[in-house]
């Protein structure tokens, strides 16, 4: 089975909510601190709170799509969204920012691993592959293409307008809900605050070592990071003796699956590399503003874009592992193209696009088959917990 336009056009939507705000939040700090009156790196606060809470969210989603099924979760999370996203647009001071942004970040955590776990419902494990490399598109696009539109758009319309604008996206997807999401029901089980506690406070700890990094001895660095790996463990033996696991790691288990989820951190790793390298090399090496890196960045999402007629067909049923593969390949490919270039010109400008575009096909390929690799080595039962692992 596959996913009407109707339902694709709703699940792509509330996918698009949280994956751009994420990507443009760091190129709208200045505005907000210039607005409410605080320094950039009191500001910052909103970035991490959003993440942690994310973090915390994306931890308890399992138990609660099994507990309240994944329409209930979709819906509550997408209307919680909405609501942070007007409270973060209206903000009169830090404290009220940092306190919707917490509240966005939470919903974030819930909204991806309900689609995820909405689409898996309605074209099962083995359809996977065909809808993400259309309802994962924004993953792709998003970290590229946000910068330079929050770039672009934030002296146009203001900082506010970029996060209330998610609140007729929210309206929109849920008017279209009904009639295009399955509703099943969930069924009794603990939600697990207590087993997600260790994990939350583990991440606590890596968050502060890498917001902190600059301003922390190496003995300090050592020690907490030393605490959240222990959080961490003691978190995964919890997760392992439960009946009813959050992250279920017993998955881990499987080699399958634990090759597809390091190749997911290689994958994760490369993109978001290549869009740092990229940035650093047209405005430090090229001497070129930072809105000419954000268009080679958006040449990028149109080779992601390309690549999905293809994966959807005759790559729907080859191998994940060699396309991934070959997917990381082209990538490196496009990536030596663009390095290549040493002096800004015409011709430059061409082969940087060139580059760019074969990237975005390597990456697009990598990425898109990586995000549904999982679904395609585990069973019908262990799919809940897919979405949040993969995230």
């Amino acid at each position: 089975m596959s996913l009407s336009p109707r339902t694709t056009t709703v699940l792509l939507l509330a996918s698009i909510l949280p994956l751009v705000d994420s990507s443009l939040v760091n190129v709208l700090l200045p505005s907000i601190s210039s607005d409410l009156g605080v320094s950039e790196s009191s500001v910052q606060l909103g970035v991490s709170g959003y993440m942690l809470a994310a973090t915390a969210g994306i931890i308890l989603s399992t138990t609660c799509l099994r507990r309240f099924g994944p329409r209930h979760v979709w819906s509550t999370s997408v209307i919680v969204f909405a609501i942070a996203s007007t409270l973060v647009g209206l903000s009169v001071d830090l404290g009220m920012f940092v306190g919707a942004r917490v509240l966005q970040g939470a919903a974030c955590g819930f909204i991806m691993p309900a689609v995820q776990h909405l689409v898996a419902e309605i074209v099962g494990r083995d359809g996977m592959r065909n809808a993400l490399a259309t309802i994962g598109l924004p993953a792709v696009i998003a970290p590229a293409a946000g910068p330079l539109l929050g770039g672009i758009l934030v002296d146009a319309v203001g900082w506010r307008t970029l996060f209330l604008v998610n609140v007729p996206v929210a309206v929109i997807a849920l008017m279209m809900a009904p009639g295009a999401l399955p509703t099943t029901t969930g069924r009794r089980t603990s939600l697990g605050f207590g087993q997600a506690l260790p994990a939350v406070l583990g991440m606590v700890a890596l968050l502060s070592v890498v917001s902190e990094v600059g301003s922390l001895s190496s003995g300090w660095i050592v020690l907490i990071l030393g605490v959240a790996a222990i959080l961490v463990l003691v978190f995964c033996v919890a997760d392992l003796r439960s009946s009813t696991p959050l992250l279920d790691v017993s998955l881990y288990r499987g080699t399958p699956f634990a090759t597809v989820m390091a190749l997911c951190l290689v994958v994760g790793a490369v993109f978001y590399g290549t869009l740092l390298s990229t940035s650093l090399h047209l405005q430090g090496e090229l001497g070129q503003p930072a809105w000419v890196a954000g268009v080679f960045l958006g040449v990028q999402g149109l080779g992601a874009w390309a690549v999905r007629s293809l994966i959807k067909g005759p790559w729907k049923s080859s191998n994940a592992f060699v396309i991934i593969g070959l997917g990381l390949a082209v990538a490196a490919t496009g990536t030596l193209v663009m390095q290549a270039v040493e002096v800004w010109g015409v011709v430059s400008a061409v082969v940087l696009a060139l580059g760019a575009f074969i990237r975005g096909l390597g990456l697009g390929a990598c990425t898109l088959v990586a995000l549904s690799a999982a679904y395609e080595v585990v069973t019908d039962d262990q799919t809940s917990a897919v979405g949040p692992t993969v995230d």
